[in-house]
């Protein structure tokens, strides 16, 4: 796992006051230092407005999709420091005439990258007519300027495990992740912040000659977008934050709702799902059922672990008690995947077995008998990381970008101390994220002075929030929360559901709500519900496990994985 009212013009100044800044949790009263208030866009040097992008055909002909690289500032503050940057764009034209309005779109993270937004937001036939899509990788990860926290230890330690000395273990991991960032990002990491991406993203809407944005953002993406539309009122136009963090609020926030909603999601919505099909599935014929399975399957890989070759050897995946957790969160992200994890599950299940009873080179003599096809399946499956408000995954600089942002944009409590009585806390009700609380380098981050002001929504247009109940990465309460502070915010609320990443295929009754936004600029008077879809049920089959097909936020990443590298 894997979260600001002023109507400012853009010539003002950034200021620096001394603030008093009241840490929760951390055991001191309070403490004094020089903040630099960062509340207003800085006015833009004239060698970044007169830059012309070079547009460049990236990906299949028929994605229609042109990607440029543009120059920023690494400091808005100081645009005449040197050390500029590049940002990766990209764009799709309507097939026909001139685009009328000019849509981004983020996928989150933070630190998604998201060139594959553009061709994903034009592949939604409503936007496809008049609108330019357009996509970007944030500075810090995909193509644009990268950040990196490469040999940074990660947490291999078993979270549940309360011995003293594995919780120092956690605790020095966390501790050095900074000093590693900062070693590996030549100096970049203390930029890498909200405050200096939405300067960023208004540099290309003035680039490519729009006086105003829509917007689509996921997960991370709604906190991006709130602070675009804080920082950039006056180009505010048809705004849609889909998956919501509690972007009126602090990052810690919406990391503490997301035991419990993780939880909820595994218990309430897969087990039902996978002991009603308990004759395909084999998990077990009531919810309870499947979660003892789980446990228990994760007590042996605890104590045996399987570490296998697959494809003749070309590969070795470990599976112990961390891949079984990264593989059951990460699959709470779409409905989609809920059959791809209980044939996971089973496989697992039967190799613990056969090694408990036969020994390692039994284990292996079952993963031989495998297909390619299959094997080929659990590696991707196994490398995989969560889609939105990521932790671990394959992507250095995506996950140095989440590091920094997270951990540099709002205050974080110091010390062990805080992270440790939220695990003990959370994690005996919601094991299944909850004793990953420490897990966090936030809690020893040293960071930039940067106060960003509160998104409230005063003054603008409507902004379309959309959120599924039982979304596991950023809990429905979260949304809930945000909007009761955010003015003239509209909720459309999913229920029985729970996908994380709602428009753009989940809920058809959502598609069109949003699509009608905008396209034309019709909110909902009021709040307003659609019925979930229900969970497919399993395929007769092996479930396919096709990356381009399914959740909205997978699509995205095809599509970014389809149009990157094809800049310089």
């Amino acid at each position: 796992m894997k979260l600001l009212p002023l109507a400012l013009g853009g010539a003002a100044l950034g200021l620096s006051v001394a603030a008093v800044l009241v840490v929760p949790g951390s055991g001191a009263t309070a403490s004094t230092e020089s903040a630099s208030v960062v509340d207003r866009p800085h006015p833009v040097a004239s060698k970044y407005l007169k830059q012309k992008p070079q547009w460049v055909e990236c990906g299949d002909v028929e994605l229609r999709t042109y990607c440029a690289k543009i120059t920023v500032p690494r400091d808005w503050a100081n645009q005449h420091a040197g050390h500029d940057l590049q940002i990766a764009v990209s764009k799709v034209a309507p097939p026909k005439g001139k685009p009328t309005r000019v849509v981004f779109g983020n996928p989150g993270g933070p630190g998604g990258a998201g060139l594959g937004m553009a061709p994903y937001l034009a592949s939604q036939a409503p936007l496809a007519k008049d609108h330019l899509a357009v996509g970007f990788d944030p500075r810090g990860t995909g193509g644009s300027s990268n950040v990196s926290c490469d040999g940074a230890p990660g947490y291999t330690m078993d979270a549940r495990d309360r011995d003293p000395a594995t919780r120092d273990l956690i605790s020095e991991a966390s501790e050095m992740t900074q000093t590693y960032c900062e070693q590996q990002s030549r100096g970049l990491l203390p930029y890498i912040t909200t405050a200096q991406t939405v300067q960023d993203m208004d540099l290309i809407r003035r680039l490519l000659g729009f006086d105003t944005i829509d917007y689509v953002g996921y997960s991370g993406g709604t906190w991006l977008g709130a602070y675009y539309q804080t920082y950039f009122p006056a180009h505010v136009g048809r705004f849609v934050l889909d998956s919501n963090t509690d972007f009126t609020r602090g990052w810690l926030d919406t990391f503490v709702s997301q035991p419990q909603a993780f939880e909820r999601r595994f218990r309430e919505d897969f087990a039902p799902w996978a002991a009603k099909y308990d004759d395909q599935l084999h998990l077990g014929s009531s919810p309870g059922a499947v979660i003892r399975l789980y446990e228990r399957l994760r007590r042996s890989l605890k104590e045996r672990p399987a570490t296998e070759e697959f494809l003749d050897g070309a590969v070795n995946v470990r599976y112990d008690e961390n891949t079984l957790d990264l593989m059951v969160t990460g699959d709470m992200y779409s409905k989609r995947d809920f059959h791809s994890l209980a044939a996971d599950l089973l496989f697992l299940h039967d190799l613990s077995e056969t090694q408990a009873k036969g020994g390692p080179r039994a284990a292996q003599r079952q993963v031989d008998a495998l297909s390619k096809a299959r094997q080929q399946q659990l590696v991707e499956r196994a490398g995989r990381s969560p889609v939105g408000l990521r932790t671990l995954g394959e992507d250095d600089a995506e996950d140095a970008t989440f590091t920094a942002v997270t951990c540099n944009d709002s205050v974080w409590p110091q010390g062990r101390e805080y992270g440790e009585q939220l695990a003990a806390r959370l994690g005996p009700h919601f094991p299944l994220v909850g004793w990953t609380m420490t897990e966090n380098p936030c809690f020893y981050w040293d960071r930039p002075n940067l106060t960003m002001p509160t998104p409230t929504g005063k003054g603008l247009p409507t902004t379309l929030m959309v959120q599924s109940v039982h979304d596991p990465a950023t809990s429905y309460s979260l949304a809930a929360a945000a909007h009761s502070r955010y003015a003239g915010s509209r909720l459309l609320t999913v229920t029985g559901e729970g996908d994380h990443g709602v428009y753009g295929g989940v809920n058809r009754c959502a598609d069109r709500i949003v699509n009608t936004f905008l396209t034309t600029g019709v909110a909902p008077a009021k709040d307003v519900s659609c019925a979930g879809e229900g969970i497919p049920a399993p395929e007769a089959v092996e479930p396919d496990f096709d990356e381009t097909e399914g959740a909205p936020l997978r699509k995205i990443a095809g599509f970014t994985q389809a149009v990157s590298g094809y800049l310089p």
